[in-house]
Order: structure tokens, then sequence, then C-alpha cells
């Protein structure tokens, strides 16, 4: 299953203010992980419109995290951003295959989607950020702003 950029860049900005543990702007994580600042901001606005970030306009303004980190899935994140559309256009819509009923292609497919959702329902923003001695790569990115990380 392809996820799309956008859902890469979501889990990013999530993962990255889980790591700083501090209001971060746009500039400052577009920077970390060279993204452009304009894309980021969409991603954040449909952040702020799923409740898992805070946004402050202004001077003073940046994004914080909403969520709790230690009970958000990637599951969760990834079927708000993403939704559940198939791995192929027969897993939801089913009247569109030739083939059906009884397509055991469609059955391995649904079965392939629900392992890989399931396998993604295991981790959780704070499994990702503190469980490997590198903070799951979060270590090798240039952190700009005020204060470390948390340690």
């Amino acid at each position: 299953m392809r996820l799309r950029l956008q859902t890469d860049f979501v889990l990013r900005v999530l993962l990255y203010l889980r790591y700083v543990d501090r209001k971060a702007t746009v500039e400052e994580i577009a920077d970390s992980f060279s993204i452009s600042r304009e894309h980021l901001v969409k991603v954040v606005q449909a952040l702020s419109r799923y409740g898992y970030v805070l946004t402050q306009p202004g001077r003073n303004g940046g994004v914080t995290l909403a969520c709790d980190p230690k009970t958000t899935t990637v599951r969760e994140i990834v079927g708000k951003v993403e939704g559940r559309h198939g791995v192929l256009d027969c897993v939801t819509a089913p009247d569109s295959c030739p083939m059906e009923p009884g397509c055991d292609l469609r059955q391995l497919l649904m079965f392939a989607e629900e392992k890989f959702y399931e396998a993604l329902a295991t981790k959780t923003l704070e499994n990702l950020t503190q469980g490997s001695p590198a903070r799951g790569g979060l270590e090798n990115l240039r952190i700009g702003g005020p204060g470390k990380p948390p340690g």
C-alpha cells in the first residue's frame, strides 16, 4: 500500500513536535525536513482541522501538539489523512469487479490491507520518538528554535 506524500509530511510534523516537546514554527519544521514552507502550511492546517495540533498565529506564534502522544496511533493518523480507500478499487467497490462474487484476489487484498493497518496500530507517536537510541531518526535532523529535545 502506498501512502500519499501529504501523509508522510503529516507524520513527520507530528513526530517532530513530539520530539522537541515545545512550540515550533512552520519555518523551523520545514527547514528541518527540507520541505517547502507553503506545502507545510497546508499540512499544518489539515492537522489543526483533525485536532492533532494547535496553531497560534502571529509573531510569537507556532504549532504545538494537541493530541496525547501516548495514545495516538499511526493507524489513527493515517486513517484520518488517507481514509480507507482500498488497495484497488474493487476492495471498496466490489460492484466494479466482473469477478465478483467470489474473487479470491479481492479477499487477499482486503486481508493485506487489514494487516497493514494492524501493524500501524502497534505504534504511537510516543513509541516512535522514544523507542530507539536515535529517537526514530529524529536526532539526525537539524533542530532549530529554543530549548532542547527531551532526553
